[in-house]
């Protein structure tokens, strides 16, 4: 396997990693008169608010002591149906509109945070933290929050997520956008907050936690409400070359240019390679047309999934969530003899990275890393399975043990055994340690 740590000592030793193309911009090329290296961080489920990458950031400093990490400023997904002010979707949860006005749809829209980490004389860093939860709050807030406080009793934390009792706070460097917004009024919550718990504390806490505000994001995944996430991810994509000085239009995939890095958790390994695939078309639902992928954000696809080495899942859910999206074959066997193997697994959404991948691999030195998947999945994780043999990715699984509170050999927690993947020092080692100095 090949870590990030290996990437970033064989860019110090040569000086510039990667070979130039005239799509690479100027202002990256001089820092530190070397190209960066570039990884995107997607959350998965179970999202509150935007610094999900803070462990990874720090992560990075223990183990690479690039330790000055420079916030480059927030970019919204803002074209399109994103556009700010422009009439929100028609979808409706059990009948109800679920934007029902365009300020709804405004603080709805999803959005990158940018750094670039650098020091220690090593090769800049340029993480692109992609965040997708708030298409995913409204949903949460509205129905499965107040419908399980009279069920199971209430959250205060998740009524004051949903209510935020110090009013809407709007994004002042970007006008119409918000950093919280009210989807509960507080005079909801608060009579909500005084209903009698029912459930007993532990069960209350998991159905509160890990399924209402954690798996509801899954379910999410896999109806109409993929295809506006995947958009809003894809229009990240153009977002992120564009700041790393690529012509979103104009490149294309065979171009030489930087390489990248995928760092997922949970359900973000899912909507990741769902978004790289240009062929999927998802459920389709008339009312979603403006959500369809643009030749923009198809010529950012295509370039991500031949520019992209690998793919670091911190938990995952690629091997459950490929339930939803069975399909026949594309080569049906014909009778084959009973002495042939079973065929390899190969999930649907991965396979638009893997030949664009390979593609790009025909032209470029034979030092460029192939197709790889490093996922790490804890054996008390509820949401998190093996990533299954792939045909022509370098497949890599670990067990480990995450922290939080424990009464051995009988109980895990479980969302500190599927939150604390970042927190874990084997799985940073792994990812940011060069091989031979482990």
């Amino acid at each position: 396997m090949q870590s990030i740590g290996d990437v970033i000592k064989s860019a110090d030793h040569a000086g510039n990693p990667h070979l130039m193309s005239e799509t690479i911009g100027a202002k990256e090329m001089a820092v530190k008169g070397r190209t960066p290296i570039h990884i995107l961080y997607m959350h998965g489920i179970k999202q509150v608010g935007a610094g999900d990458s803070s462990l990874l950031r720090q992560g990075i400093c223990k183990y690479l002591g690039e330790c000055t990490v420079t916030s480059l400023g927030r970019v919204y997904a803002d074209s399109g149906p994103f556009a700010l002010n422009h009439a929100p979707p028609e979808l409706a949860y059990m009948q109800a509109r679920i934007w029902k006005t365009t300020e709804d749809w405004n603080a709805s829209a999803p959005f990158i945070d940018r750094y670039e980490l650098a020091g220690n004389g090593h090769t800049p860093i340029m993480l692109d933290e992609l965040n997708w939860w708030p298409i995913a709050y409204p949903l949460k807030c509205k129905w499965l929050i107040p419908s399980d406080s009279a069920l199971t009793g209430p959250s205060k934390d998740q009524l004051d997520i949903c209510a935020v009792p110090k009013g809407n706070q709007s994004d002042t460097d970007h006008p119409g956008r918000y950093l919280a917004y009210r989807w509960i009024e507080p005079a909801e919550a608060t009579e909500l907050g005084h209903i009698s718990r029912h459930a007993t504390l532990a069960n209350r806490s998991l159905k509160n936690d890990l399924m209402d505000w954690g798996f509801g994001d899954a379910v999410m995944a896999l109806g109409p409400v993929q295809e506006i996430l995947t958009a809003g991810i894809r229009q990240l994509l153009v977002k992120s070359l564009e700041a790393a000085g690529i012509d979103s239009k104009a490149a294309k995939p065979e171009d030489a240019g930087p390489e990248f890095y995928f760092i997922t958790h949970s359900l973000g390994s899912y909507l990741s390679l769902a978004a790289l695939d240009s062929d999927w078309l998802g459920p389709q639902i008339p009312g979603l047309a403006e959500f369809a992928i643009s030749p923009a954000e198809t010529n950012a696809v295509d370039y991500f999934s031949a520019h992209t080495a690998g793919f670091y899942f911190l938990a995952n859910q690629v091997e459950l969530l490929e339930l939803a999206r069975v399909s026949a074959p594309t080569q049906p066997p014909t009778n084959p003899p009973a002495s042939t193997p079973p065929e390899t697994a190969k999930p649907v959404s991965i396979k638009h990275w893997l030949l664009m991948r390979q593609a790009f691999l025909q032209h470029r030195p034979s030092l460029s890393p192939g197709p790889q998947i490093v996922a790490w999945s804890d054996p008390d994780d509820l949401l998190s399975w093996d990533v299954p043999d792939i045909e022509g990715v370098n497949v890599l699984n670990y067990h480990v043990r995450n922290s939080g509170f424990k009464i051995p050999p009988f109980f895990v927690w479980p969302t500190g055994a599927h939150g604390n993947y970042a927190k874990n020092s084997r799985v940073l080692r792994v990812i940011f340690k060069p091989t031979r100095e482990r």
